[in-house]
């Protein structure tokens, strides 16, 4: 938004102090996702039943989701205050984990909120509002089984590091050589340990299997949750807030990214404030009025999925006749 706007919605100072990084939190919050991991991933070995494993790759689905989730305010320089320190914690602790480059999304996801909901967004599929219902379940469904793998890493090359590995010299010259070559240690470490300890097999199934399964519907459903059906505008009508129960936050939306309307509204604040920041947002008739807000991802006549097919019906219902055209 422009500042004017900003200003019109919240006071300077009340911002200044939402905006104001606490590394502390930053701190805590990428460390409790990694010990949930590893958690879940110890508890599976242990135990080695098929539904230990099947939990296990939910769980870990989920809070990889919330490693990229931090990522993303790394991307936003909002874990620390040193630009050095925030962008080297969040490669190596959260972006290279995932084969991605935070340096490489950061340039793909201002674009984004640069031109959000418009052809020049990076993240705009037009065709999207065009899904049916049935259309988004049986898209969750094949994601959720990996059938979409394909089309799906594709459309991360952008912010992959996976073309790093392909030997594509691009990519290393737009992140960085430096950082490029940090990448490539690390993972030649990290396969040197799975070799010398014959840990190939459950790094496997318990990292990539629920990157490009669960992780992969998470993506696809938090995607649409977010803009599908919006306005093409950057304000208050271009994003979709969720005010989800505690399991689909869990499952759906780690370190309140389900307040999204808030954080395009205000990109400098921290997610750990996003919650304070919606609340204090939506005091406001102006927002109120014009806010998008459902209250369920999947269920129920406010959720995301009724909301997204309101706005198919309306689109439809309002576009013009062809055949009238023609006459």
């Amino acid at each position: 938004m422009t500042s004017g706007t900003s200003e019109r919605l919240i006071g300077i100072e009340e911002l200044r102090e939402l905006s104001r990084r606490r590394p502390g939190r930053a701190a805590l919050a990428i460390a409790r996702q990694w010990a949930v991991i590893l958690a879940a991933a110890a508890g599976a070995v242990y135990w080695d039943r098929w539904y230990g494993y099947l939990a296990a790759i939910v769980v870990i689905a989920t809070r990889q989701h919330a490693l990229a989730v931090l990522m993303h305010d790394g991307a936003h320089r909002l874990l620390f205050a040193d630009r050095r320190v925030n962008d080297l914690v969040s490669d190596l602790l959260l972006a290279f984990p995932l084969f991605i480059s935070t340096t490489l999304y950061r340039r793909h996801h201002l674009e984004h909120h640069r031109y959000l909901n418009t052809d020049r967004d990076p993240d705009h599929d037009p065709t999207a509002i065009d899904n049916s219902t049935r259309d988004w379940i049986r898209l969750f469904a094949s994601d959720a089984v990996a059938l979409n793998i394909v089309k799906t890493v594709g459309t991360l090359d952008q912010f992959s590091l996976l073309p790093v590995l392909r030997g594509d010299r691009s990519v290393a010259r737009a992140m960085g050589r430096t950082r490029c070559a940090l990448f490539l240690t690390g993972l030649t470490a990290l396969a040197a340990v799975l070799v010398a300890t014959g840990w190939w097999l459950p790094y496997l199934l318990l990292w990539i299997v629920p990157m490009i399964t669960a992780l992969s519907m998470i993506l696809r459903l938090r995607d649409m949750a977010e803009h599908v059906g919006c306005d093409q505008d950057d304000g208050i009508g271009g994003t979709r807030s969720v005010l989800a129960g505690a399991v689909e936050r869990a499952l759906f939306s780690p370190c309140r990214i389900n307040y999204h309307l808030a954080h395009h509204l205000y990109p400098s604040v921290p997610c750990y404030n996003l919650a304070a920041l919606h609340r204090r947002l939506m005091e406001n008739r102006a927002v109120r009025d014009r806010a998008r807000i459902s209250h369920s991802y999947l269920f129920g006549r406010s959720s995301v999925l009724r909301h997204v097919a309101e706005a198919r019906a309306l689109r439809y219902a309002t576009a013009p006749d062809p055949t009238e055209q023609g006459a």
